[in-house]
Order: C-alpha cells, then sequence, then structure tokens
C-alpha cells in the first residue's frame, strides 16, 4: 500500500507543477472578461506584452541605480576605466538575459505539454 501511494505521489507531481504553470490571475481574468476563446487569448497576450515592458522598465531603472551606487573604480584600482557598476551592471544585464532565455524555453515546454499548437516565437 505504502508503496502504491508513493508510486501515484509521484505520477501525479507532473499534473500538480502543470496546473501551477498553466493558470493564474491574468489567465483568470482575460477569460472571465472575453467569452470566447480567441478573444481571451489576445487578452492574454496583451497581458505578457504589459507585463515583458514592465519587467524592461525595471531592469533599465535597476541598472541606473547599480551604475549611480557603485561609482568607485572596479576593484577599487584606479588604472582601470571602468567603474564597479559598469561590471556589476554587464554582469546582472547578462544575468537577465540568461533568465529570459530559460523563461522562454519552460514557458514553451509547458505549452508543449498542454498539447497547444506551440511555435518558438524566435523563429519567425
Amino acid at each position: 500500500m505504502k508503496k502504491s501511494l508513493i508510486v501515484m505521489g509521484v505520477l501525479m507531481t507532473p499534473l500538480a507543477a502543470h496546473a501551477e504553470l498553466s493558470a493564474g490571475q491574468e489567465c483568470d481574468a482575460c477569460f472571465k472578461q472575453n467569452k470566447d476563446i480567441p478573444a481571451a487569448c489576445n487578452c492574454l497576450s496583451a497581458e505578457k506584452d504589459r507585463s515583458g515592458k514592465k519587467l524592461d522598465a525595471l531592469i533599465t531603472e535597476t541598472v541606473k541605480r547599480i551604475k549611480a551606487n557603485n561609482i568607485n573604480p572596479f576593484n577599487d584600482k584606479e588604472e582601470n576605466t571602468e567603474t564597479a557598476g559598469d561590471v556589476y551592471s554587464k554582469r546582472f544585464l547578462e544575468a537577465q538575459k540568461s533568465w529570459k532565455e530559460y523563461r522562454d524555453r519552460l514557458c514553451l515546454a509547458v505549452a508543449t505539454e498542454l498539447d497547444e499548437d506551440a511555435y518558438d516565437s524566435s523563429r519567425l
């Protein structure tokens, strides 16, 4: 009996993860506001675009703060032409780029799991 419960738990884990990744406030609101599926999908697409713009604005503001708060030469060596903020902001932006790529790949994977007509928009 104990083995059966463990096996069922392992088999149900992907379903639980799928439910968390494919639902949310935005999804619920768009489908409540729009009676037909294409309109709801357009609503979700607009929400995604708005969210992306907010994220990009936040990243831009963060880079400004990083540079403003780290004005010393990199590694406190006067001969360096870059400030600590310059180096920090470059590394921060590289990390953000990697995270966005990861996020896009994960979203594509989830769409595939949902058996949606998923496509890689970066290849269009």
